[in-house]
């Protein structure tokens, strides 16, 4: 066999997982196949990866009990993410209530905070961001919710909110979050990277996104 890197003669090395006869190039000393084969992941497993991220399984435990690499259910995640389209409201005169998650990535001093805004009657979700809790992250869903002309915002006491609100919609007082909080429990019971005593934490931000996208808003997946 011809190394497919050096193009140098090759000898034969044992054979793969799959039997596959493996060669090794005395050049180069790569050891490679004669012929790959990759096997199609069925769209039935797609809908099964969606349905177990969003029942709070990690991606090793979709990768063992779907029998696929884990690499394989982080790319099925990124496309189903991918194909979510983000709701358009047309709703106004609403109420809103705005909140932030605390959680982390990678490590606990690196923390992330998921700030998102739930109309206060349909409890659906209108807009959500992930990142650092600064203004310019807070902005992308106060503007979403400002742009909906909003009757009320009801957020807790941090200070940021007050140069994102107008005054007389912005409402703080004892009590006016109970329905996102009550929320918020439902997030970390649903999606596992958010539990707070767990060894399964979110290593990538886009990968929290993500995943966010499929819980939030997967009945708007193509």
């Amino acid at each position: 066999m011809e190394c497919i890197y050096c193009h140098n003669e090759c000898i034969k090395k044992g054979k793969s997982g799959s039997a596959a006869q493996r060669y090794q190039c005395k050049v180069c000393r790569k050891t490679q196949q004669e012929s790959y084969s990759k096997n199609r992941i069925c769209r039935e497993k797609y809908e099964w990866v969606k349905n177990l991220t969003n029942e709070g399984s990690g991606i090793r435990s979709i990768s063992r009990l779907l029998g696929i690499s884990a690499s394989s259910v982080q790319r099925i995640i990124e496309r189903l993410s991918a194909s979510i389209e983000v709701p358009v409201f047309n709703e106004q005169n609403q109420s809103y209530e705005i909140d932030e998650i605390r959680t982390y990535c990678k490590e606990k001093k690196n923390e992330l905070w998921v700030a998102y805004a739930i109309n206060r009657k349909t409890k659906r979700v209108i807009d959500f961001a992930v990142g650092k809790r600064t203004k310019n992250a807070l902005r992308k869903v106060t503007t979403t919710v400002l742009n909906l002309h909003p009757k009320k915002v009801y957020t807790d006491g941090l200070n940021i909110y007050k140069s994102l609100l107008p005054d007389f919609i912005h409402k703080v007082h004892p009590h006016c979050t109970n329905k996102i909080e009550r929320n918020n429990l439902t997030l970390r019971t649903w999606l596992k990277r958010l539990n707070r005593k767990t060894i399964c934490f979110t290593k990538s931000l886009d990968m929290l996104s993500h995943t966010l996208k499929l819980l939030l808003w997967c009945e708007k997946a193509r």
